[in-house]
């Protein structure tokens, strides 16, 4: 199964309880005998990314209404960043064509001194421990579909989580919160 989900993303099912992962799309970048890494792509924080330089003594000169996004639930002080292939980094590695990953405050450091940079600033990450993942995915949780760079990077973060699932033919007002339902 691992060979087969990453990369890929998870789009959350609506009855899923977890509000760190309501309407949640995740970009799942590992998965392995010890478990699952992703990070969810479409959850705007309130945090600007230019204050996020600020606080970090570091140049912004980016949109001053880019935020970073909430990767995860797991070790939110932990920044990561995704951007596309035009912004050759030394510190990343490639995710998928056209989009490479980076933990380095450094690679943050150099697309933020860009003024029409394209990448996303992410704090924390989502994680599962050996099988878990797969005992959601089995339960219904999660809608496993391929990903690509262009809806991690050029996709308004209030659609992504609609657009994958018509993209994959599934229309988003039919599935129900809750779950199913005994007769």
């Amino acid at each position: 199964m691992s060979d087969s989900l990453a990369p890929g993303f998870l789009i959350a099912v609506p009855y899923l309880q977890d509000p760190n992962f309501r309407k949640a799309v995740v970009l799942l970048l590992e998965l392995n005998a010890d478990g699952a890494m992703g990070i969810v792509i479409n959850q705007k924080s309130p945090l600007r990314l230019g204050d996020l330089c600020a606080d970090h003594q570091m140049a912004y000169r980016g949109t001053p209404e880019k935020c970073v996004f909430n990767g995860g639930p797991v070790q939110p002080e932990q920044g990561l960043v995704l951007y596309g292939d035009e912004h050759r980094d030394p510190e990343g590695r490639q995710v998928l064509d056209g989009l490479h990953v980076s933990a380095s405050r450094a690679t943050l450091g150099r697309l933020c001194e860009q003024e029409r940079a394209r990448f996303h600033c992410y704090s924390g990450y989502a994680g599962w421990g050996p099988g878990q993942l797969e005992r959601e995915i089995a339960e219904g949780s999660w809608i496993v579909t391929p990903c690509d760079a262009g809806t991690v990077l050029d996709a308004p973060a209030a659609e992504v989580w609609s657009r994958c699932l018509t993209a994959n033919g599934i229309d988003p007002g039919a599935l129900v919160p809750g779950g199913c339902r005994e007769a």
